[in-house]
Order: structure tokens, then sequence, then C-alpha cells
């Protein structure tokens, strides 16, 4: 009778939950509103700890980014071995103990192993649920990672706003409360997606697939992929790289102060979550091939524009196309990708893995360039990622790839 009774209870509760597709589709804002208060509380965890700069950044991102980086891979093998659903759960889970932990962390060591395992869980949680979303829907691939790189947006946006709501509450202790809500919001989701079936692949697994790893080292041998997954990690420059140049280069060549400076970044963010929704709806009338070359040409006239700006006011205002063409970039650049490989997005993924270094090396070589030429030099170099992608787009055009939209060679 118990067993039927609790048996009943986790049925009410399943069917007023939100669906899978939904819960998965959340996992990214929370994921990036959880990463978001490590960043936005780097000044008072730096100021708790009395660590130096270099400490902190060793602390936060270093060590956390080299473990992910070498470990993230194995991830997707354990998903192959055992299936993406555990792999989410448990990731979800970890991360909510990992936060709970930093927000109590007694110093800085355990600091930073909280968040390295708080990363690895990440990469299991965020990454699975994707793949998971994209070989459902493998015909709106570019559309789901639309509202995927939307929401993280979101999350962004409201890590610095919760974080300075809470610091006006709890001044000396805000980045505790901070790590200690987003370890109780992931908790509930964890245990919300494990009431929840995942859907099924659109596409059938074949019993005589190769193994990832083997499924990976052919993959690499395709030059159209290789091509995809360099412009995807050009995206990374016309992110939050463009966001720390572009405030050094408004404080210092146009005299903006802070208020000025948050200005200019809030015209990127808004601008690009005007280019995503746009995105969506351009999907349905338009192929991929058609939209990264309309937006990357828009990009970088957008962006040229932009460096042009004489006058603080002007460059607030022009930020705003710069956003919302630089957005649609990755989503339509990653789709291509992941048409290269049906059904085994994962495959993808580990490929992918073979630009990290650069991804990791991209702020450094223009933290260089600035430091010798100044930043207005360092951000021209990040007009490389629209003209690289446009390229990109008109060379694999007549390529065997498929139009995620319409199924269709390009």
């Amino acid at each position: 009778m118990a067993a039927t009774l609790r048996a009943r209870a986790a049925g009410v509760c399943a069917r007023r939950l939100p669906s899978i597709t939904a819960l998965l589709f959340a996992v990214p804002l929370i994921e990036e509103l959880a990463s978001g208060v490590q960043s936005s509380g780097a000044p008072d965890i730096e100021r708790s700890f009395g660590l130096s700069h270099t400490a902190t950044a060793v602390v936060l991102f270093l060590v956390p980014g080299l473990v992910q980086l070498v470990l993230d891979p194995v991830w997707f093998w354990l998903a192959e071995r055992f299936g993406r659903p555990w792999l989410v759960r448990g990731g979800l889970a970890i991360m909510a103990a990992a936060q709970l932990v930093a927000a109590v962390a007694p110093g800085p060591v355990t600091l930073t192993s909280a968040l390295s395992v708080w990363g690895l869980a990440a990469g299991a949680a965020n990454s699975l649920s994707e793949l998971t979303l994209i070989d459902h829907r493998p015909d709106e691939r570019a559309r789901t990672l639309a509202r995927w790189t939307l929401l993280s947006l979101l999350g962004d946006v409201a890590a610095p706003v919760v974080l300075g709501g809470l610091a006006l509450i709890a001044p000396q202790a805000a980045w505790r409360v901070g790590f200690a809500i987003a370890g109780a919001m992931l908790a509930v989701w964890a245990v919300a997606v494990s009431l929840r079936a995942f859907p099924a692949a659109a596409v059938a697994a074949v019993d005589d697939e190769p193994p990832l790893w083997q499924a990976a080292r052919e993959a690499l041998r395709d030059r159209v992929l290789i091509g995809w997954l360099f412009g995807t990690a050009l995206c990374s420059l016309l992110d939050e790289i463009l966001i720390v140049f572009a405030s050094l280069h408004v404080r210092d060549e146009l005299g903006a102060t802070a208020t000025g400076q948050n200005a200019v970044v809030v015209a990127f963010i808004a601008g690009g979550a005007i280019g995503l929704v746009g995105l969506e709806r351009l999907l349905a009338r338009y192929g991929e091939h058609r939209l990264m070359i309309a937006a990357g040409l828009a990009c970088g006239a957008a962006f040229a524009a932009w460096l042009a700006a004489p006058a603080l006011w002007l460059s607030v205002v022009l930020m705003v196309p710069v956003g919302a063409t630089a957005a649609p970039l990755y989503p339509l650049a990653t789709a291509q990708a992941y048409a290269r490989c049906p059904g085994r997005s994962s495959v993808v993924l580990v490929a992918s893995h073979l630009f990290a270094p650069l991804v990791l090396a991209l702020p450094w070589l223009l933290g260089w360039v600035a430091d010798r030429a100044g930043t207005l030099c360092a951000l021209a170099l990040l007009a490389v990622q629209p003209i690289g992608l446009v390229v990109l787009a008109l060379t694999t055009g007549d390529r065997d790839s498929r139009d995620s939209r319409t199924g269709d060679p390009p």
C-alpha cells in the first residue's frame, strides 16, 4: 500500500512538472546563472580570502578550466556506455552539491576544488542536455541552438543582477548566498529532471556503429566538419572577449565612465537577444547557409561602423546591431557542424575539443596585441569571426551537407 501511494504521489508530481524538453532547455539558463556567481563575485571572493589578482584568476578560472578541458570528453564516452539520462541527472545533482560546498568554502583550495567538480558536472549536464535536444529534432538543429543560446544569454544577464541584489542584503556574504541559491536551484532541477522520461533520438542508433573514439577519429578526416568546428571556435571572439576589450576601448579612447562601459555591454547583450529571437523566425523561411552569409556580412559592416564611432553615445547605439548580427553566428555554425554527423552529435562535440586550446589561448593572444598595438588593433582582429564564417559558408555551400531546416542540400 505504501509503495502504491508513493508511486501515485510521484505520478501526480510528474504530471505537474513542465515537459522534459522545457526542463532541458532551462539547464543552460541555470548553468550560466550559477557560473556567473564566481565571475560577478570575483572581487568579493578575492577580498574574503585575501588573494592577489593572479591567485583569484587561478582559483576561479584556470584550475577549473584545465580540469574541465582534460576530463570533459570522458562524459561522452560514459554517455555512450550508460546513456545520457543518468549522466544529465547525476551531473545536475553533483553541480548542486558542488555549489553548496563552494558556499561554505573556508579557503581558496576548497573553493577551487568545488568549482572544478562543478565544471566537470556541468560538462555532463549542460552538454548532454544540448545533444539530447538536438538529436530529438535533428531537422531543427539551428532553431534548437538559437533557443539554447538565448537562454544562456538570459542566464548571463541574470547573474550580476541577482548578485547585485544580494550585495544590498548581505554585502559581506553575497557570493556565498549566491552559490547557495544556485545550489538549491540545481537540486530542485535534478529532482524535476529525474521524474521525467527523456525524449528518444529521431535517428535510431545502428547496431554496428563504431565506438565513440573511433568515430571521432574518422570525423576528424572530414575537412568540412573541421572547418565548421574552427568556425565555431571563432565565435568566442565576438562574445566575452569583445565585451572585455570593448569596455577598455570606450574607457581609454572615448573617456567612458563605469556607467558608459556598462551601457556598451548592455547594448551588446540586448542586441544579441534581439538577433536570436529574429533568427528563430527567419529559419522558418530561409536556409542556414543563406542566413550565415547574410548575418556574417551584416556583422562585419556593423562591427566596422562601431569601431569607427567617434563618441560614446554613438558607440552604445551601434553596439546593438553588432550584438544582433553576431549572436546568430554561433548557432548557425554549430548547426552546420552537427549536420555532418546526423544521429551522433556527441561525435561532433568530442571532435570540437581539438580547438579547445585555441579558445583558451585567444584572450591571451589578443591581450598581447592590445599591450603592444592598442585595444583598437586588438578589436579589429575580432572581425576574423564574421569574415571567416562567411568564407566557410561560401566554400562549403556545394558540399554534401544537409540543411537542418529542410533536410535538403544547401
